[in-house]
């Protein structure tokens, strides 16, 4: 706060316009929209009520027999569904230890690499916790005591125990995950694979494992053993399930109920909460096959405000603003609103919970600035630069400029139930004629640096489908400082087929953000026209 302010804790009367200049220093209700990477203070608790009663029914039977279970959340756009992950994130900070562990999990706007959207999340949230949980549950369970002296148990020999209760696909995360915890030399190798980073050749073999965390199967194996570790569920919140639907249609929507599916199927110890809008449920629902309809609880939907929520909403979040400014609350706790904002706000608002918060910005700038200053802010969602996440912006680029051709971009139903794809392949379609491609984005944590290795094995799949004949196009996205005589080579291979799209923290991320808005940032319309028209020629 200006140390030039008043201090208007030592007045003994309530002078309005010193108040007001406070609040014209840093207005109060900064955003309507609930975000996933920012804690919402203020709770109403009334609208969630119905969910809170099925989430806690939920948890304590997982608790009790750790069998998954699928809870859908409903209501209507602005409702709460995001804000209500951080009801449950509080619930959980609250008591030590909590009941669960709760991990946000933004829709996967690409139906493929799923599987390690979910766990990328899941690591990120929690971290090197449950590497260290899982490994020393392995340990026990042979009878490796933490800290052991390394020549008092014969390592070959754990690992032949360990590799019979966990083989095939188990069998690189629990090699990885017990030279985590008792190979100091190896640990920071092991590390880096746990969190799905690209390791070299030469790295690889230094593990002796021979898998990336990239695949579907190998993903959902380190999932399936990070969650059997945990001291309680992990509570999984996936906010806008309808996410793949709405981009890629029933066929990507069916293919990530089919993820969900395999969680519950081989994982313990996992509650999902899948929050969808009321108006898109009964599509989604339809869409799932019987079995997986079958394990979800019944949904519940989330309440709108009464004119009490809003007036209640507005008065803790005043409160809460003076105390951050150390200063004595006026009289009237509404302040700088009357009565008679909250009805109208209420009223313009239909109960909606985000927009009756809107509407407080709005009047409360009206008051401030004598007209409304309210800038619409992004979508309430997080951005993550998954390779799920940038093929999904990717995607909806191209959508974008082929409607404007009368063009339809739709992905690919999957051919036989032992179809395997690390890529999305999509078509692009125009009367009778249809042309196939593919599109592969790395693992990379960091899109500032090389894609190293990652960046090549994703070129050399899409080099395979090329030669194939599965597609005809392919598109990969790399860091823009991606480099290496071996990426190089195989896109040249290509013949000019693998268009390189090369991206950076900051342009990925405009991606995603323009393409959530319908929207293709001007430094990149020319390379997906380009696209677009190498596949259709006009």
């Amino acid at each position: 706060m200006d140390s030039e302010l008043p201090k208007i804790e030592d007045k003994d009367e309530f002078e309005p316009e010193l108040y007001m200049e406070v609040l014209r220093e840093d207005p109060p209700f900064k955003r309507y929209v609930s975000r996933g990477d920012t804690p919402d203070l203020i709770d109403i608790p009334d609208p969630h009520l119905d969910a809170d009663h099925a989430i806690t029914r939920a948890v304590r039977m997982t608790k009790s027999d750790s069998t998954p279970r699928i809870q859908p959340i409903l209501g209507s756009a602005g409702m709460g569904k995001t804000h209500l992950y951080w009801v449950i994130k509080d619930r959980e900070s609250n008591s030590n230890p909590g009941p669960y562990r709760a991990v946000y999990v933004p829709s996967p706007p690409s139906p493929v690499r799923v599987p390690l959207h979910f766990y990328s999340c899941l690591v990120d949230e929690i971290g090197t916790v449950m590497f260290d949980d899982m490994a020393d549950t392995l340990l026990g369970r042979y009878g490796v005591l933490q800290g052991i002296v390394k020549k008092h148990y014969d390592f070959s020999d754990l690992m032949q125990r360990a590799l019979q209760d966990y083989p095939g696909v188990a069998a690189d995360p629990v090699k990885v995950l017990i030279k985590y915890r008792l190979d100091e030399e190896a640990r920071d190798l092991a590390r880096r694979w746990l969190l799905g980073e690209a390791l070299s050749p030469e790295e690889l073999e230094a593990l002796d494992v021979r898998t990336y965390l990239e695949d579907d199967d190998v993903t959902l194996a380190a999932f399936k053993l990070l969650t059997e570790g945990s001291d309680r569920p992990i509570l999984l919140f996936i906010d806008e399930m309808e996410g793949p639907f709405n981009t890629y249609g029933e066929e990507g929507e069916r293919r990530f109920l089919e993820v969900l599916k395999r969680i519950y199927n081989e994982c313990t110890n996992v509650l999902i909460i899948a929050s969808c809008l009321t108006e898109i449920w009964d599509r989604v629902y339809n869409i799932a096959d019987a079995p997986t309809r079958s394990r979800m609880e019944t949904p519940v939907q989330l309440e709108k405000f009464s004119r009490e929520h809003v007036a209640t909403f507005v008065e803790e979040s005043m409160e809460l603003y003076w105390d951050e400014n150390n200063i004595d609350p006026p009289p009237n706790p509404y302040f700088p609103l009357t009565e008679d904002d909250i009805t109208q706000i209420y009223d313009h608002s239909n109960g909606v919970p985000r927009e009756a918060i809107r509407q407080v910005i709005t009047r409360v700038d009206e008051i401030l600035f004598g007209k409304s200053t309210t800038k619409t802010e992004g979508a309430d969602y997080v951005i993550k630069l998954t390779p799920s996440v940038v093929i999904g912006s990717i995607v909806k680029a191209l959508q974008i400029i082929a409607e404007k051709r009368d063009l339809r971009v739709e992905l690919q139903a999957a051919k036989g139930s032992s179809r395997k794809e690390s890529a999305a392949v999509m078509s692009i379609s125009g009367g009778s004629s249809e042309y196939l491609f593919s599109i592969e984005v790395p693992n990379v944590k960091n899109w500032d640096r090389s894609g190293g290795v990652a960046a090549y094995y994703s070129a050399r799949r899409l080099k395979k489908a090329l030669d194939e004949g599965v597609v005809q196009l392919a598109i990969v996205a790399v860091p823009e400082a991606t480099a290496g005589a071996k990426f190089e080579s195989v896109v040249a291979e290509s013949d000019d087929k693998i268009a390189v799209l090369r991206l950076t923290s900051s342009s990925a991320s405009a991606l995603i953000d323009a393409t959530t808005n319908d929207q293709i940032p001007p430094e990149l319309v020319e390379f997906f026209t380009t696209l677009v028209n190498t596949m259709f020629p006009q």
